[in-house]
C-alpha cells in the first residue's frame, strides 16, 4: 500500500509532513523536496478496521490513516506456496489439504 504526504515546512535537510488522512505530523529527510510536494511512501498493511475505516500501514512506523487515502499499489495473486493459479504456468497449483 502506499500513503500520500504533503511537505507542511523544510527544516535543513528534513521536512515536516503530513499524511493524507491523519492528523499528525511526521518528519523525513528529503533534501530535494520543496514546501507543497507531494511524496509517496509505501508500506505493508497491519491492520484494517473496516468499522472505523481506518488502515494501519508500516510507514514511518506504524501509521493509522483513513483507508480512503491509501492506494493499493501491487494486487496478490491467489497462490500457494507450492504453485500458482494461472493458467500454463509451470508450476500448477495444487488442491488443498485437510488439516488435522
Amino acid at each position: 500500500m502506499a500513503v500520500i504526504a504533503t511537505v507542511m515546512e523544510r527544516i535543513g535537510d528534513r521536512v515536516a509532513i503530513k499524511l493524507d488522512g491523519d492528523s499528525h505530523n511526521y518528519s523525513t529527510v528529503e533534501p530535494d523536496a520543496k514546501v507543497g510536494d507531494k511524496l509517496r511512501f509505501e508500506g505493508e498493511v497491519v491492520h484494517v478496521d473496516e468499522d472505523l475505516g481506518r488502515t494501519t500501514v508500516q510507514v514511518l512506523g506504524r501509521v493509522t490513516v483513513d483507508t480512503k487515502s491509501v492506494q493499493m499499489i501491487t494486487r496478490r495473486c491467489d497462490i500457494d506456496h507450492i504453485g500458482s493459479n494461472v493458467p500454463g504456468h509451470p508450476r500448477p497449483r495444487t488442491p488443498p489439504t485437510p488439516h488435522g
